[in-house]
């Protein structure tokens, strides 16, 4: 299992963003991220939810509970018909890789 501070850093340099970007988007100090990041100390699980919203992946991804990356979507700011729109069009990709 890979450690949770190394899968936080990967994740990290993935989107480009320094420690002190990631700090600001959670709304912690750098040194909270380099504490995590070095497997000095876990985020609470408040933190833990935020990081995996923010970096776009399940909390079981993140804990490296899971290997496989499952990106999450935002459609916080789509109407009630888009995301249903969205999720039609999900629907017919699922029942085409079934055939």
């Amino acid at each position: 299992m890979i450690p949770f501070g190394q899968i936080l850093q990967r994740l990290r340099n993935e989107k480009r963003w320094s420690q002190s970007k990631l700090a600001e988007k959670l709304g912690l100090s750098a040194s909270q991220v380099a504490n995590y990041e070095m497997g000095r100390r876990l985020p609470s699980l408040q933190i833990l939810i935020d990081m995996a919203r923010i970096l776009g992946v399940s909390t079981d991804y993140l804990l490296g509970v899971e290997n496989e990356t499952k990106q999450i979507l935002d459609v916080s700011d789509l109407t009630s018909e888009e995301i249903s729109s969205v999720s039609s069009v999900i629907d017919c990709f699922r029942k085409s890789h079934q055939k």
